[in-house]
Formats: structure tokens, C-alpha cells, sequence
């Protein structure tokens, strides 16, 4: 089982260990409530090693990509960036990303064991195309830097990247820094060869930000509405159903693998199912898969659910029939060990509204 190269300076910092999407990596180091809140108030850095990274390039890299993918990339300029996905011809998902578009590249950033996947589902559509496509795994490693104080972080260590939109990028002494809102909070990915991660995260932590593991940054990203692939969505759905039609597809841009399908959801039908939030009485946790039941149906179930330290609540996604979407449905939810009552809620549960004003 693939672990973490900061394993070892980890441990030696209290890390607790636990197997997340076939990794050994951090869940927490000691409290995650704490870790939470250290993120809504301060600055986090989390270990994000099991992410993968692909590296695009070629003369006709660029193109070729706008003419794979959902979101406009022919328009970026060097240092902007786009979330998108990757989709089957039905409209389904093969994965989602994050595309950077660098000056001579454009590299993407994907959930847990889906770089493999991606560079070899879209390998096949490359024939006379000028595209190399590199999967990084291995090479290089990811830590998340998230929090209204991560910027200051930055700057403390030397690494201030400026001004940024979301999904905007720039290197800085051979880290390759973007910065990515999952949390709802400020906050920026930092990549870096494996050989450097110990010295970018001891910087970080240096720098005032507070160790952080997988289930602190479970939370922040649930009460943040931010769908996670490979939990939250997978294969067997469409971006539609996920939630993403506003943030990682652009109906104008002309066609793309899936197109087809995801215009006629748009403007001819509709989905059966989505992504909802749901907010649930009591401090009890129901467990991936619970059923969510509305006026004595089952309407779906859930995808994960967690106490929300920043609400005080328990808070869950699930896939819900489109029927009981609509917030402030009544829901059941129920599994092995508990039966719960609930409320589908908008979504983001949480976000810190300061941010519009810098995005």
C-alpha cells in the first residue's frame, strides 16, 4: 500500500495514520475538531500526497484538450486555470479536474488514483495530435494550505504568490502554487518533486500554519459543499447530478466527449437524481450508503455524513430522487444502527463570505 514520502517526519508529529483510497496517509494528529476550526480561523496544512497529477504538452495540447474536456481551455492564458471534467460518450464521468495552464504545459490535479486512469482513457482519442501526456504520481507530491491566514502563510515563507483568482497559479522557487477554495476558506495547493516535500511543509508549519489530517479536511469540504471524486461522485453519474453544471461546464464552447448528452439533460430534460445537502437532528453519524426516505419512499442515499464542528450539527450529502431536491423536504435517514430525521439543505453549507470580494 502506497504511503505518504512525509510519513516518517509525521509520525515524529503525532500523526495517526488510517487507509484512505488504498493510501496510508495522515487522518489526523491528535483532534480533528481542533484541526477544523485551526482552518475557519487560522491556517492548515493538510498532506494531500495521494492526489495525482498529470502533465500535458505538446503544440497541440491546448486544443486537443478544449475539444476533450467540459469547461473552455483554449482561452486560458498562462496562469489561469479551470475546474472541468473528463466524460464517457454517455455523459458520465470518467474523472474531474483541475486544469493549469502553465507557458510551455498545462497540468491537472485529480481525486485519488484517477491520474492513472485519466491519462489512459484520454491517450485514446490522441491520433495525429501533437500531445504528450505524463503521468507524475510518484514524482511529485501535494500539500493543501487552507485558511483565511494561508496567504499571510505564504508570505511569511517566502512564497507569497500574489494576487490570484480561483484556479490562478504561479511557481515560486520551484513550487508550482494554485489556489483552490475547497474548504470554503482562502486557500492554495503547493506541488512540489517528492524530494522537496518535507522542506515545503516544515515551512508551512514554520510559517504559522497547523498540521492537519484527511477527516478535518473531510468536514471542512462537506460543510464547504464541495463534492469529493470518488465519495461523493463517480462513473456511474454525470456532472449534472453532481451539482457541477455552473462550475465545471460551459454550454457555449461546442463540442466535447459527452456533449450530446449533457446538452439534452440541459435543455430537453432533466435529471432523476442529484447531489443534495442534507442536515440531520441528533449527534448521531449514519454511515456511507444509509438510506434517505421521504413521505414513507426511499429517495436515495447518502454519500458520507460527519459532525460539522464550525455548524454543530450533522451534516451529510446524498443522491436524492429529484422529487424531495427541493430544501426544507422532510427526510428519514436510516441504516443498520440508527434511524435519523433530516432536512435537505442548500448548498454550501458554509462559506466565508469575505471571499467574494476577492474572487
Amino acid at each position: 500500500m502506497p504511503t505518504t514520502p512525509l510519513q516518517e517526519m509525521l509520525q515524529s508529529e503525532g500523526a495517526i495514520f488510517g487507509e484512505v483510497s488504498g493510501w496510508m496517509i495522515p487522518t489526523n494528529f491528535g483532534d480533528s475538531v481542533e484541526e477544523h476550526r485551526a482552518c475557519r480561523d487560522g491556517a492548515v496544512v493538510v498532506d494531500l500526497s495521494h492526489r495525482g497529477n498529470v502533465r500535458f504538452s505538446g503544440s497541440d495540447a491546448v486544443k486537443f484538450l478544449h475539444g476533450m474536456l467540459s469547461n473552455r481551455v483554449e482561452e486560458l492564458l498562462p496562469g489561469e486555470g479551470v475546474y472541468t471534467t473528463f466524460l464517457t460518450r454517455q455523459g458520465k464521468f470518467v474523472t474531474d479536474l483541475h486544469l493549469y495552464r502553465r507557458t510551455d504545459d498545462l497540468m491537472a490535479d485529480l481525486a485519488p488514483g484517477m491520474a492513472s486512469v485519466l491519462a489512459e482513457a484520454i491517450e485514446m482519442y490522441i491520433i495525429m495530435d501533437q500531445v504528450e501526456v505524463e503521468d507524475l504520481s510518484g514524482s511529485v507530491s501535494t500539500v493543501g494550505l487552507f485558511g483565511p491566514q494561508s496567504s499571510t502563510c505564504l508570505m511569511r515563507a517566502g512564497l507569497g504568490p500574489g494576487e490570484l483568482t480561483e484556479h490562478g497559479h504561479t511557481e515560486i522557487d520551484g513550487a508550482f502554487i494554485s489556489r483552490e477554495l475547497w474548504t470554503g476558506e482562502d486557500g492554495y495547493l503547493l506541488t512540489v518533486p517528492v524530494e522537496r516535500s518535507e522542506a515545503i511543509w516544515k515551512t508551512l508549519t514554520g510559517s504559522g500554519a497547523m498540521p492537519a489530517g484527511l477527516t478535518a479536511f473531510d468536514t471542512l469540504t462537506l460543510e464547504a459543499g464541495a463534492p469529493l471524486f470518488g465519495v461523493d461522485m463517480d462513473s456511474s453519474i454525470n456532472p449534472m447530478q453532481a451539482g457541477l453544471e455552473t462550475k465545471a461546464i460551459d454550454f457555449e464552447k461546442g463540442c466535447y466527449i459527452g456533449q450530446e448528452v449533457i446538452a439534452k439533460i440541459k435543455y430537453l430534460g432533466q435529471i432523476n437524481s442529484g447531489l443534495a445537502g442534507i442536515r440531520i437532528e441528533g449527534d448521531s453519524i449514519p454511515a456511507p450508503g444509509a438510506r434517505v426516505v421521504s413521505n414513507c419512499e426511499d429517495v436515495g442515499a447518502l454519500t458520507r455524513a460527519a459532525f460539522c464542528p464550525t455548524l454543530g450539527k450533522v451534516m451529510a450529502f446524498g443522491h436524492i430522487h429529484r422529487k424531495a431536491m427541493a430544501p426544507g423536504t422532510g427526510v428519514t435517514v436510516r441504516d443498520d444502527n440508527l434511524e435519523a430525521t433530516g432536512e435537505i439543505a442548500s448548498l454550501p453549507f458554509y462559506f466565508n463570505k469575505e471571499l467574494e470580494d476577492h474572487l
